[in-house]
């Protein structure tokens, strides 16, 4: 049996869970525009324990997302995880964020673009295939960037992430195109990934590991 505390801190969603075996038992989470995780995130975790009814020292790891996304957020969740290893004397696990992103939505064909807003019109973003399997690098593209028309050669692609692309999308609209906005990553979607790498000993090193801010 394996317990995993996942936490989720990239965006200005706020995103704790805790699994079993892959599967999502307790998740709590709360998106707000004040970026609230320094005074959430601590409460969020022990009311996770709580209502799961376990005991603290009965976590095996925690999984925490890694970025890209908000600096300081990052560099929140990333602490406590560090710091509840620490005490514990569990491993630490990370995900990226949007590998994380990936698990919302499911396609029959063609791509998946998760995005999450970094600047004025540039995004981190990556391309994952039907399979959800990464087919290119994380980077920052411009929303307007041919590279996703380039890229994709004319297959039906679907973007998503924490923007309103009602305002950007029209410089991308084509038949092949569809838009999913204000989609965050979020800790229930880490459940299954975190299980995966935790059976396969992807630790990561305590002591040396960093935000991926890109």
């Amino acid at each position: 049996m394996s317990l995993i505390l996942n936490l989720e801190t990239s965006t200005k969603n706020c995103s704790v869970s805790i699994s079993k075996n892959g599967i999502c038992i307790t998740s709590i989470e709360e998106c707000s525009e004040k970026y609230l995780h320094s005074e959430k995130l601590h409460t969020f975790i022990q009311y996770a324990i709580k209502i799961s009814k376990i005991d603290i020292n009965d976590l095996q790891s925690i999984c925490v997302s890694k970025g890209p996304g908000s600096y300081t957020s990052l560099r929140i969740g990333i602490s406590a995880a560090k710091g509840l290893c620490f005490s514990l004397g569990i491993p630490l696990l990370s995900l990226d964020s949007l590998t994380i992103m990936s698990q919302k939505i499911d396609i029959k064909d063609g791509f998946l673009i998760p995005m999450i807003h970094a600047k004025s019109d540039f995004f981190y973003t990556s391309l994952f295939n039907r399979s959800k399997n990464r087919v290119a690098p994380i980077s920052i593209k411009n929303i307007n960037d041919q590279y996703f028309k380039f890229i994709t050669k004319n297959q039906k692609v679907y973007f998503f992430g924490n923007v309103n692309f009602q305002e950007k999308k029209k410089s991308l609209l084509t038949d092949y195109f569809h838009f999913f906005s204000h989609i965050y990553p979020s800790a229930i979607d880490m459940a299954f990934l975190s299980y995966v790498k935790f059976c396969n000993k992807k630790f990561n090193k305590i002591e040396k590991f960093i935000p991926f801010y890109l």
